[in-house]
């Protein structure tokens, strides 16, 4: 997987302030956007592609391995296997534009113009995506965008993230999103990027046991 990660130094203004004081201390806000029960059913297997920005500098590698550990202390319902290896454009992202996560001016989820982000991906990656769900045996594909802000001057850090889900055509049957914040007292930039990676396999971990793929 490239080195592609979620971790940039913030600066002193009154909107990461702001941030900091929205803090989520044991769930995630996490707002369904769409949803194919019977879809979702029929899923026996599902490859887990994690797609990163290609800005920051918590690696590919080990959010994959943080999430693998994770995974492991779950009780599989459905076979999950997580792409250790793929296309650029598909484990990553670069500009704001590409993210499947769109707002607007004051934050909003911009949902038409993230659908349309999502499906543009969808038509522009079709041959990798098929690779991936041919070479892994699997039903489908849960995509899983994540993207944070960690500051040890400040004390906190909060990430957004969406998960989407394909079936074996890349029809879209599941598609969410969440954002949260978290004040943390820490003094290691070691620990406190440690504790990143920990909620952003958690809210995935949360989100699978809903969707019926494991038990936590």
């Amino acid at each position: 997987m490239n080195h592609s990660g979620i971790f940039k130094r913030s600066v002193c203004i009154p909107a990461l302030v702001a941030a900091a004081l929205a803090v989520s201390c044991s769930t995630y806000s996490v707002s369904k956007e769409m949803s194919s029960g019977s879809a979702l059913k029929k899923m026996k297997s599902a490859c887990i592609v994690l797609r990163l920005s290609k800005k920051s500098k918590i690696g590919g590698d080990e959010q994959t391995k943080n999430l693998t550990n994770w995974l492991a202390a779950a009780k599989p319902l459905k076979k999950l296997i997580i792409v250790q290896s793929c296309g650029e454009n598909v484990c990553s992202f670069g500009e704001e534009d590409e993210r499947f996560y769109q707002t607007d001016g004051d934050g909003g989820f911009l949902k038409f113009k993230a659908t349309g982000v999502l499906n543009e991906f969808i038509r522009a990656n079709e041959t990798e995506l098929r690779r991936i769900v041919a070479e892994n045996d699997c039903d489908g594909i849960a995509i899983y965008e994540v993207y944070g802000v960690i500051s040890l001057e400040m004390q906190f850090f909060d990430f957004d993230s969406v998960l989407c889900v394909l079936d074996r055509e890349l029809k879209v049957v599941y598609l969410d999103r969440q954002h949260d914040s978290f004040e943390v007292n820490e003094t290691s930039a070691a620990r406190l990027k440690q504790r990143f990676m920990d909620r952003a396999s958690e809210r995935l971990v949360h989100t699978l046991d809903d969707l019926d793929f494991l038990r936590r």
